[in-house]
């Protein structure tokens, strides 16, 4: 019976949920054009020709990991709004749902396009997806405006303003710290909402300070 290799093991739990979770963290800390395969191969501890089962080539990949996080974030809002509630509530549990899942490292993460970073056709394509995502976001928005429970507000420029904030979570965020990814979810969602909301609800979840500037 052959005996597998510490290396062969990795290969064979080697998944594509895995590769693009680490693919994006390696693509936010260096770039993808500063990127090769070699260096995601080494994040994962698998040579680089493993990755080929998966991927054709660098550009599919990072193709693959922004599809994955708009997917995650349509998602949120398909759980949300399949649900009786508010727009803040509707909201709330979108950004949560998004926010914890791309927070988990093993599920899904947000990687800030460059430019030239893919074909125009695949660029094409990624915008549509994250555009719809924006619509979506922007008109439980103008839900909440309309029903008197937002103030009022420019949802476009709000949208933006909340994307911001929930794309920069990668660049702080660390598995394993002293918050969970659930924990950075709501309390990241109830502010976010809490800002926009008329009467802002007395309750609101926040974390206990900790000696540690990475979560």
């Amino acid at each position: 019976m052959r005996m597998r290799t510490p290396k062969t093991r990795k290969i064979a739990h080697l998944t594509r949920e895995k590769i693009l979770a680490v693919s994006g963290r390696v693509f936010n800390r260096r770039g993808y054009h500063g990127t090769t395969l070699d260096d995601i191969g080494d994040a994962l501890g698998v040579r680089k020709a493993a990755l080929y089962y998966h991927v054709k080539n660098k550009e599919e990949l990072l193709f693959q990991c922004h599809l994955a996080a708009v997917d995650i974030g349509m998602e949120g809002f398909r759980r949300a709004l399949a649900q009786p509630g508010t727009p803040d509530e509707h909201l709330r549990a979108a950004l949560a749902y998004y926010i914890e899942e791309m927070a988990d490292q093993l599920k899904g993460t947000v990687v800030l396009l460059e430019d030239g970073a893919l074909s125009p056709d695949l660029h094409a394509r990624i915008v549509e997806r994250r555009d719809e995502y924006e619509r979506t976001l922007r008109q439980v928005i103008a839900d909440g405006v309309a029903a008197g429970i937002f103030v009022a507000c420019d949802p476009k420029i709000v949208a933006f303003a909340v994307l911001g904030a929930i794309h920069w979570i990668p660049k702080w965020y660390q598995q394993g710290g002293p918050c969970s990814a659930k924990e950075i979810a709501e309390t990241f969602s109830a502010y976010l909402v809490r800002g926009l909301q008329k009467r802002p609800a007395l309750e609101f979840l926040s974390l206990p300070p900790v000696a540690n500037e990475r979560y």
